[in-house]
């Protein structure tokens, strides 16, 4: 073993720094293994992907090393809520431990932080309008401007991307006016990447890496040639992320906050000039006539394939005149503000992105997508939508762009979910890394004694899935099921549909008298439905939810102790992006099928069933209210992707667990033997 990997399996052995620092801090021969793994890539050079599963403690078993070798980081995670946790909870604690100061900067997104200049121009122009509410909000926002240091929004309480003040106080790379801001001085965007440029480890997300290597503008552009090695945690959000910033979009609330800009912007800069609410009210109308044109289109929750001159499901008498009037609204405004950009730098970046939307608009509504994109719309709501051409495969843009970097740095790339099989195939296919050479890949298994701990249950008598009687059914079983253990429930689904129809059910048992309370997603925040949840003072609850709680969900102890996935995690096939797949990997000779469907719904359903067992005393069950895990040919693999848990045969024998949970839960033998 190499000089750093024996300092690194002292500082995380029993009686180590690490276990010296935290006494509840136990042994983990899996966060040893990663951690010798990726100790050798820092001293040897190179590049490994870990499959780290729960329990293992992936956060240290990279920050050890990391911290242990002296090297300069980049450090990426999935979201927000993770950077602030890494930042401000994981690294402090290591560093303490090892007693080894590291300078540690904290970089987000420019949307995370308090745009000076957009403050101002709210002030201005009367934004907070007649609604004391609103008044309040701004004023607040005023005070808390004058003695924040950072200008992370996240430190304001209640304020999150829901709010309508967010948009309004928050800049964007189209209308950021650079040096030419007066506000330039005091901004918190270039503050932030500052203290990133002198610091020894930045902690960024998976986004702001992405819009650095398509954008080169965020200012991690100059961080990523500093940085000796590079770390992603939660790496099987990569290919996702850089979905998002390959290829184009074009959107509704895109629009809207170019028309709400001239709207303010144009009468403040150039009064008179020209009739800029008329300008921004054409632009409003404009995206309005996109959105009620979608309102006869079907698609997978919401997304339409768009193969042709118009998008499935919509008339072209009514598509055509509808993009035309687009393509001519903003065409208005770019000849509108063509004189005048000169005056103003805003009125020149407002120029700018009118020039940008009408690019990307003409582009996307031509008559085919470019080789290898797809290209889709969506709506949701009756207001919003976007359209999309993005790349089937993200895998030969994104190793691409990391091909000059390759040899340069260290790479760890880690999750608990990257794949089936030793090479996690699954997760470096998906972003090119199956073409490195020299690449290690290493599965950590959980930490956790799922046998012993967890049991799994699926009902055999529950109607098919794709039956409209299913989620009713299911919601009958969870209620008896809740009521048996006294809440303790989460229920995740495949859709928000199925997330509303299945509150709607248990909602009708709570109005008859039931005590069980119901929270659903879309009634809080994730945050607030996750601390009621965790309230039992509160009585009895179920929650119910979909997508984001799927994972980063974290409940330790007997807040949960009984999980419902309500079907299995399949994409829809005729999702444009999934579609796209599937043939790619029919013309490369594979099973579509296996290859790319049952691949996805594996790791999907091995991350929601993550949430349950939480650490070494939980306890729990999972049910999967699916029986075509008992009929069909592909249910002992999908079987085979959760850990090992205990199986029960049938409904009684699933009684008999939920009545010993019940019974040898803390709370419950404190009272039997107080």
């Amino acid at each position: 073993m190499s000089e750093l990997g024996d300092t690194v399996c002292r500082a995380l052995s029993p009686g180590g720094a690490m276990a010296r620092a935290q006494a509840a801090l136990r042994e983990r021969p899996g966060q040893l293994a990663m951690a010798r793994a990726v100790a050798h890539v820092l001293e040897q050079r190179g590049s490994v992907a870990v499959e780290a599963g729960t329990g293992v403690g992936k956060t240290y078993a990279y920050l050890v090393p990391l911290l242990l070798s002296g090297k300069r980081a980049l450090l990426s995670t999935a979201t927000q809520a993770l950077q602030d946790q890494l930042f401000h909870r994981d690294i402090p604690a290591v560093t303490a431990a090892l007693g080894l100061p590291v300078r540690v900067a904290l970089l987000k997104g420019r949307s995370s932080y308090l745009c000076l200049h957009r403050l101002a121009l709210c002030q201005q122009s009367g934004a907070a309008g007649r609604d004391p509410r609103q008044g309040v909000a701004l004023e607040r926002l005023q005070r808390w401007a004058a003695v924040t240091r950072t200008g992370d929004l996240a430190e304001v309480p209640g304020l999150d991307e829901r709010s309508p003040w967010h948009r309004m106080v928050t800049s964007t790379r189209e209308n950021c006016l650079g040096s030419a801001c007066a506000q330039a001085a005091g901004c918190h965007v270039n503050r932030a990447r500052e203290q990133a440029l002198q610091a020894d480890w930045v902690v960024i997300n998976h986004h702001v890496f992405m819009a650095d290597l398509e954008l080169r503008e965020t200012g991690v552009a100059s961080l990523v040639p500093q940085a000796e090695v590079v770390v992603f945690d939660e790496a099987h959000h990569l290919d996702d992320a850089a979905q998002g910033f390959l290829g184009r979009r074009v959107s509704s609330g895109r629009l809207r906050a170019l028309a709400s800009d001239l709207a303010t912007q144009g009468p403040l800069l150039a009064s008179g000039w020209r009739p800029w609410s008329a300008l921004a009210l054409g632009l409003e109308q404009a995206a309005r006539g996109i959105a009620q044109a979608g309102q006869g289109a079907k698609g997978a929750d919401g997304r339409v394939p768009w193969r042709t001159g118009v998008p499935d499901g919509v008339e072209a008498l009514c598509w055509h005149p509808l993009a035309l009037g687009l393509d001519q609204a903003l065409g208005a405004a770019e000849d509108a503000l063509a004189a005048i950009a000169e005056h103003a730098p805003a009125l020149n970046r407002l120029w700018a992105r009118c020039q940008a939307l009408r690019r990307d608009w003409r582009v996307l509504a031509g008559e085919a997508a470019a080789p290898g994109f797809v290209r889709w719309v969506s709506w949701e709501g009756g207001r919003q939508w976007m359209a999309a051409a993005t790349p089937v495969n993200s895998a030969a843009l994104f190793a691409e762009r990391l091909h000059d970097q390759q040899n340069a740095r260290q790479w760890v790339f880690t999750s608990a979910t990257l794949g089936h099989d030793d090479s996690l195939s699954w997760f470096t296919h998906s972003v090119g890394l199956d073409t490195w050479a020299g690449l290690q890949t290493l599965r950590v298994p959980s930490a956790f004694d799922h046998a012993r701990q967890a049991a799994v249950y699926v009902p055999p008598d529950l109607p098919d899935p794709a039956d409209a009687s299913h989620t009713p059914a299911l919601a009958a079983k969870v209620a008896q099921w809740a009521a048996q253990l006294q809440g303790r429930t989460l229920v995740l689904t495949t859709t928000l549909r199925a997330a509303r129809r299945m509150a709607d059910a248990l909602m009708q048992g709570e109005g008859q008298g039931s005590a069980m309370r119901v929270l659903a997603q879309g009634m809080a925040s994730r945050r607030q439905l996750l601390e009621r949840f965790r309230d039992s003072s509160a009585g009895p609850s179920v929650l119910i939810a979909s997508a984001s709680f799927w994972e980063g969900v974290d409940l330790p102890g007997d807040a949960l102790q009984l999980l419902v996935i309500d079907k299995l995690p399949f994409a829809p096939p005729d999702d444009p992006v999934v579609s796209g797949r599937l043939e790619m990997a029919s013309a490369r000779g594979d099973n579509a099928f296996a290859a790319v469907t049952l691949a996805d719904a594996a790791m999907a359903l091995k991350q929601g069933a993550g949430r349950l067992i939480r650490s070494e005393t939980d306890r729990g069950v999972l049910v999967i209210g699916d029986r075509r895990l008992l009929s069909r040919s592909y249910g002992p693999s999908l079987l085979a992707a959760l850990p090992p848990m205990r199986w029960l045969e049938d409904e009684a024998a699933l009684a008999a667990e939920l009545d010993d949970l019940v019974l040898t839960r803390p709370s419950t033998t404190a009272r039997l033997f107080s």
